[in-house]
């Protein structure tokens, strides 16, 4: 690619904006010498890195690279024998370390990005070890080796810590002792050369025995080593000199297995730093919303921006250019011309570099070349004016075009005489219109706009200027051509509204009335994309009301099967339990003819008994037939309950034969007051019953106000002999509420106006069941505590 082209569009500062989104040193300068490229393959290679980075972004599974820095000068010196530092050896095995989590973070998301996974296979996975054994060696931050890198340095750091803490107690020792306290300048133990010294006054060099290593600058002070300290310090010495050559030892050693993998860790720094820029492409590509670019024949941008602006406030443009050859694009100064080729020319560059450019939809050729003029290039080194500064360009790039070429002229063949320079802009757009596969030039000149209008394969453009606030709108619209506003700008920034008036006139009528219906244009246009606007605001909300009623049907529908499956569901559960109970009842009940069968055997051989206990015989046969008929005539109720077929719940009003199958009870209802019914039964007994526990009788209950006497009179009568206290201490909580839920239904039935039921305290398990019971008890007034709330008195409702 040209470079000056590559300069005027801007796009070093796209490949340094890459370098910042890049973690590695590697990739940064892979991103600075990032050039488009023409070939097709190598740009559908690249931006296929760039999808498989973007789906990782998407995922939240980019590998992590920061940390591996460029190690290979570093290796190929230790190949040479060289001995790394231990700075450098802990950043080789901070990239060995990332390198090898990124490798492997890459195979678990290969279904993800493919190509990246293929890109990290060479990384070399034995080079763990040498991370490890560096590891070991060398402290975290690579500022010195770890004590114990070997038993050798442990024993001897152990030593020289021993020594100097042991070289200082003496010298502290020496400046507290009287010999010396006043001879001392300072206090304090220092250095000079390696060796401990005190600061001794210059005028008691005499009273201070020992080697003297240094002065101050003024004299005044000595730093003497005493005599008393100079074999420990020797010691000393000999020990770090030891230490020194163990460090040596073995930094040579880890510099030696760094050398024998240094083609590997050339591999590892270069694929990393290619993973990092492909990362860095995913990461600005999808920051300014790229889109994907179709690789065609024609140009198409739709909403495409400049990448280099803010995206807050730029403004979308649309470049529908489909086959076109030439694209002339006029308008006023500052509309939006220059940025438009720039914009064009930047998503051609953006794309053939590996990046997606930012625009809604784009379909764009491979093109060989993208040469510029944009710009003033007067020269006064080169004696170029403007316009010769202009025309060499050109020159270069009529050398340069080629079918497969993208030309991008900002004010074409302008800074000349106007005739002049229009005539050869035709000329020279003529030629490129031939030779490169798209031209797109700026004009202010009227004949150029006019040769487009006329010439086929070559499209007008206009940048918008809205006349009511006379300033640029920076929108490109095609298929016609745009006017300078000249006069319009010039009134606005102030200028003497006589001259603007004066030029006006000086403007042929023909000029005017073109600048007239030109305008009149735009309106037209900006009206019916105003409309046009507002109709699709209208479609998508009409849209969005009509996904929502989707949505809210859908909704219902599936509450609906829900509704239908649960209704479903509970008729299989009751039709199973009805049949279960019906199965148990038949059993019952051929369980109790059994029993009949047996009572009237065993009646018929009392009869043969002897007189004397024919009383006793009789007797226990009325008990055992009298007990079989009453089980024998509950079987048959429930088998004639569980016979009946589902039905909703008939309501009941005054006058309806009814019966209460739970409590025994057939009659006919009298009155009903809230959710109770008096219900009348044979003999006139009346009787209160929850509506909930009534149902209608088939057999009738009283006609005309006169009872009818059924076959049995009363099928559970009010009992007198009731207790009026129910003890279900040591029962389960669920035996209990039985046993309580029937004491009330006795006690109510035989007209008890109070019971009291003993639960005990305890764990208060059974007594909260018991209150429970009672509390939903239809035929319970109230309830309250009783003997330290041991038990419950029960006031029962009255008849």
């Amino acid at each position: 690619m040209d470079p000056h082209s590559l300069t005027v569009l801007e796009y070093p500062a796209v490949a340094e904006r890459v370098a910042r989104a890049t973690s590695t040193p590697y990739g940064a300068a892979l991103a600075r010498s990032l050039v488009p490229t023409p070939d097709a393959e190598e740009v559908r290679r690249r931006q296929a890195l760039t999808a498989d980075a973007i789906a990782l972004l998407d995922a939240a599974a980019e590998p992590p690279l920061a940390g591996v820095e460029d190690v290979r000068d570093a290796a190929t010196y230790a190949g040479r024998d060289g001995v790394l530092t231990p700075s450098v050896l802990g950043e080789i095995a901070g990239a060995i370390g990332v390198a090898l989590a990124a490798r492997a973070r890459l195979r678990e998301q290969e279904a993800v990005a493919p190509l990246l996974a293929d890109v990290a296979l060479p990384i070399d996975p034995s080079l763990a070890s040498l991370a490890e054994a560096i590891a070991r060696c060398v402290e975290e931050d690579g500022s010195d080796l770890r004590d114990d890198a070997s038993q050798v340095l442990r024993r001897l750091r152990a030593q020289l810590r021993e020594g100097k803490h042991r070289v200082a107690e003496e010298l502290r020792r020496l400046a507290r002792g009287s010999d010396l306290r006043d001879h001392l300048q300072e206090n304090f133990v220092t250095e000079r050369g390696g060796r401990p010294v005190l600061a001794v006054k210059a005028s008691a060099r005499g009273n201070v025995r020992g080697i003297v290593h240094d002065a101050s600058s003024s004299g005044q002070t000595l730093f003497i080593e005493p005599f008393a300290i100079v074999e420990i310090s020797n010691r000393l010495s000999e020990a770090a000199g030891a230490e020194r050559e163990e460090v040596e030892r073995i930094l040579r050693e880890l510099s030696l297995r760094v050398g024998a993998h240094a083609d590997a860790l050339h591999r590892l720094v270069e694929v990393t730093g290619r993973l990092d820029l492909a990362l860095a492409c995913g990461v600005l590509s999808r920051g300014w919303r790229g889109t994907a670019v179709e690789i065609s024949d024609e140009v198409r941008l739709l909403a495409a921006r400049h990448p280099l602006l803010d995206p807050r406030r730029v403004v979308p443009i649309d470049l529908d250019l489909g086959g076109f050859r030439a694209l002339v694009v006029s308008g006023p100064n500052t509309g939006g011309k220059t940025v438009a080729l720039k914009t064009l020319g930047l998503a051609a560059l953006l794309h053939q570099a590996g990046l997606r450019p930012p625009a809604a939809t784009a379909a764009l050729p491979i093109f060989d070349q993208v040469l510029a003029d944009i710009g003033d290039e007067q020269s006064i080194e080169m004696s170029l004016s403007t316009f010769s500064g202009h025309v060499s360009n050109l020159v270069s790039i009529l050398d340069t075009a080629t079918e497969r070429s993208l030309v991008l002229i900002d004010e074409l063949a302008s800074g000349t005489d106007p005739v002049e320079g229009s005539a050869l802009a035709q000329a020279l757009l003529g030629r490129l219109a031939v030779q490169a596969r798209l031209t797109a030039v700026t004009t202010h000149y009227p004949e150029l706009k006019e040769w487009a209008s006329a010439t086929p394969g070559v499209a007008n453009a206009a940048t918008g200027f809205d006349p009511e606030t006379h300033a640029p709108l920076y929108r490109v619209a095609l298929g016609r051509p745009g006017t300078s506003h000249a006069l319009r700008i010039a009134e606005r920034l102030g200028l003497d509204p006589g001259v603007v008036a004066d030029a006006r006139a000086r403007v042929t009528p023909e000029r005017l009335r073109i600048a007239e219906l030109l305008a009149e244009a735009e309106e037209v246009e900006r009206q019916a994309a105003r409309a046009h606007a507002e109709a699709e605001q209208e479609r998508a909300e009409a849209a969005r009301l009509s996904e929502q009623v989707r949505e809210r049907e859908a909704a219902l529908g599936s509450e609906i099967e829900a509704v239908r499956a649960s209704a479903a569901r509970e008729r299989e559960r009751s039709l199973a339990d009805a049949e279960r109970d019906l199965g148990e009842a038949r059993a019952e009940l051929r369980g109790l003819r059994d029993e009949i069968r047996i009572a009237r055997r065993r009646e018929q051989e009392a009869r043969r008994a002897v007189s004397g206990t024919a009383g006793r015989a009789e007797r226990d046969r009325d008990r055992r037939l009298g007990a079989a008929s009453d089980r024998a005539d509950r079987a048959e109720r429930a088998l004639r309950a569980l016979d009946a077929p589902l039905s909703l719940r008939v309501p009941l009003a005054a006058g309806d034969p009814v019966e209460a199958p739970n409590l025994g009870v057939r009659g006919t209802i009298r009155a009903i007051e809230g959710e109770e019914a008096e219900v009348v039964g044979p003999g006139g007994l009346r009787v209160r019953i929850p509506l909930s526990r009534l149902r209608p009788d088939a057999r009738g209950g009283q006609s005309g106000g006169e009872v009818i006497e059924p076959g049995v009179s009363i099928v559970a009568s009010a009992r007198g002999d009731v207790p009026d206290e129910l003890d279900v201490r040591g029962r389960r909580a669920q035996e209990a509420r039985e046993a309580v839920r029937s004491f009330v239904d006795e006690a109510a039935l035989a007209g008890l106006p109070t019971v009291r039921v003993i639960h005990g305290r305890g764990t208060g398990a059974v007594r909260a069941a018991v209150r429970e019971e009672i509390n939903g008890h239809q035929l319970v007034e109230r309830q309250e505590s009783d003997s330290a709330d041991g038990a419950t008195v029960v006031h029962l409702a009255g008849p």
